[in-house]
């Protein structure tokens, strides 16, 4: 009975894999070798894909391109296989309409070179950048200065500040006490229109000047929008109320302009009988180049340390460096100020490529980095650790790291600058004319600029 059980079993096992059915298992045998199955084929690797990070800077020193494309960029390129990094060089002239022109379109380079006041301009077409440069994501947050805060919008990291350049006043010492002045930097408004009358010389053959008693930013008006700026805030003025809308009619505003007017008169007289500008010369308005020059020139200069004598001129022996003071007698809430500038570069909301501009970002950034970029323009690291080697070797940049760490106040949260400076521009040409006067002028600011915002 089991041998007939077996037989039809068997025949039943023949059937069905005859029919395609499935075949039993059978252990092999101790003595059958196994069959060697061949390796499935690995597939190749697939090759990184290629990125283009895009960087737009504007107006740097060849020094520092050069730095940036022969070291950082091929260190970076290696650490990141299929990036390229492209640089374009911009100006600030004209830069208002190619920003506008890239976050319009929604395209254009990754990374984007802004100035102080422009966080609050293009902000919200700016990246939360948090995520990658915040302190959980990169630790070397910490270590920057103030600076940073120029780099923010609404509580958020936009980018990285490369640099601090605060506007000092500068004071040649031997043309004070050649004039008889021997008090020092002028710490008031009164003090600084006597400065401006006895210091100032005038070349009675040309009617022109040949002494400038202060060159402010700008040496023929002396009217520059962002001169106006620094000494509003030295009395304590704010830029905005606290609904928000501009502050052009306040008390310190009014003594502002009034105090442009007053310094500009002092040392041009009044716009019907001015004098002709300084003569034209080469390097900066308060150096010294030979015995014939000396009087072609200023005795002060408000400015940042780009305007000022390079560092290894012998002048500089007989330079002050100091902030300005306000007008602490008539308006109590005056401060000493720098006002700081920091240029910043900000990752685009549109970019592709939010964490290599972030993972560039802090290689350009190390302590190291940021010292040896700011060394090639002379200028102060926003990175408080960078502030070493050339900087503390120069006793003029020791100097205004300390005065910008004491007396510093950003140049940031100016809604719509472009147009505000326009508006300003405009008005206080009319000021120095005396078309218009101090009241009118600021009426006039105040007007234009809240239909500028909107408001």
């Amino acid at each position: 009975m089991r041998t007939k059980l077996f037989v039809m079993l068997m025949l039943a096992s023949i059937l069905l894999a005859a029919c395609g059915g499935a075949t039993p298992t059978v252990a092999p045998t101790s003595a059958a070798p196994a069959t060697a199955v061949p390796p499935t084929a690995v597939p190749p690797t697939t090759a990184p894909e290629a990125v283009t990070l895009k960087i737009y800077l504007l107006d740097y020193t060849p020094d520092t391109i050069t730095w940036l494309k022969s070291t950082i960029n091929p260190a970076f390129e290696a650490a990141n296989p299929g990036v390229t990094v492209e640089i374009t060089e911009g100006s600030w002239s004209g830069w208002d309409v190619t920003f506008a022109g890239f976050f319009a379109a929604g395209a254009g380079p990754d990374i984007i070179n802004l100035g102080s006041e422009m966080n609050t301009l293009y902000g919200q077409s700016l990246a939360d950048m948090d995520p990658y440069l915040g302190a959980a994501a990169w630790p070397d947050i910490a270590n920057f200065g103030p600076a940073l805060e120029n780099a923010k919008f609404e509580g958020k990291l936009r980018g990285l500040p490369i640099f601090t350049a605060p506007r000092y006043v500068f004071c040649r010492t031997d043309l004070m006490t050649a004039a008889g002045w021997t008090t020092g930097t002028p710490q008031n408004f009164a003090e600084w229109v006597d400065f401006a009358k006895q210091d100032t010389k005038i070349d009675t053959a040309t009617n022109s000047l040949k002494q400038q008693a202060l060159v402010p930013v700008d040496a023929g008006s002396m009217a520059d929008w962002q001169w106006w700026l620094l000494v509003y805030y030295s009395l304590g003025g704010q830029l905005y109320k606290a609904d928000g809308t501009p502050n052009f009619d306040s008390p310190e505003a009014l003594a502002t302009t009034k105090f442009m007017l007053d310094m500009r008169q002092a040392t041009y007289g009044p716009a019907t009988d001015a004098v002709a500008a300084l003569p034209a010369s080469t390097g900066s308005v308060i150096d010294v180049n030979d015995a014939t020059d000396q009087s072609n020139g200023a005795v002060c200069l408000a400015h940042s340390g780009w305007a000022a004598p390079a560092f290894d001129r012998p002048i500089w022996s007989k330079i002050s460096i100091d902030p300005f003071y306000g007008d602490p007698a008539n308006f109590p809430n005056s401060k000493p100020v720098v006002l700081a500038f920091n240029d910043w570069l900000a990752v685009a909301d549109y970019s592709q490529n939010k964490q290599l501009a972030a993972d560039w970002l802090k290689m350009a950034f190390t302590k190291e980095a940021n010292n040896k970029w700011n060394e090639t323009m002379g200028l102060i690291p926003a990175r408080n650790d960078s502030q070493t080697g050339y900087v503390t070797a120069s006793p003029q940049l020791k100097q205004e790291a300390q005065l910008a760490s004491q007396y510093g106040v950003g140049f940031a949260g100016i809604l719509e600058s472009a147009k505000l400076s326009t508006i300003m521009q405009d008005a206080l040409g009319k000021l120095i004319t005396e078309e218009l006067t101090p009241a009118e002028v600021n009426a006039k600011i105040q007007t234009e600029y809240l239909a500028a915002l909107g408001q």
